[in-house]
């Protein structure tokens, strides 16, 4: 009977070894509501954090179609907190759009490029973003210009207290430059 017994786990073990597991495919980048947040604007960041805390964010999509950006969050808990739509310069605005509370005029970490540069902060790539904040985190940007040099593209980022900020080429890859 010890025997038999044996040689039944024996078999059951080299069976459960054969099997093979589907591999798994992912058709979209794996990403999270966090690391989705972290890329946004400063502005709309403080504004997300002023409105709904620490609130769990389930999801964030961004809307173009009406010339300048529109993001909509949803909240874990959607009895307590509905979706929240905040505008690029982070004004929180109603669900037909329109301004509820306008922008802070804070100059801490107030990094929107100027309207004449042509270039807005929310207009760069995450990594350039990421670059100007990790370079110069409470900087006010003044104007942000986009270079084009033998097929590569570069931003130059100036600031409005130039004496403690340093002007910042960044490739658009998010590696400064100089």
């Amino acid at each position: 009977m010890k025997m038999h017994s044996l040689w039944f786990i024996a078999i059951a073990a080299a069976l459960c070894g054969c099997a093979e597991e589907a591999p798994i495919t992912y058709q979209e980048p794996l990403t999270s509501p966090g690391g989705v947040f972290s890329t946004l604007p400063p502005a709309v960041q403080n504004s997300v954090r002023a409105e709904a805390g620490s609130a769990e964010i389930v999801s964030v999509s961004k809307d173009n179609s009406g010339g300048s950006a529109i993001y909509q969050f949803q909240f874990r808990n959607s009895d307590v907190y509905p979706p929240l739509y905040v505008a690029s310069d982070g004004s929180v605005l109603t669900s037909n759009l329109t301004v509820a509370v306008g922008a802070s005029e804070d100059t801490i970490a107030a990094s929107t490029g100027s309207e004449v540069s042509g270039v807005r902060m929310d207009d760069l790539p995450p990594n350039v973003v990421l670059t100007i904040r990790h370079q110069a985190p409470t900087a006010e940007v003044d104007a942000i210009s986009r270079l084009t040099s033998n097929g590569d593209v570069f931003y130059n980022v100036s600031f409005k207290d130039p004496v403690h900020h340093a002007k910042l080429l960044i490739r658009d890859n998010g590696k400064l430059v100089q």
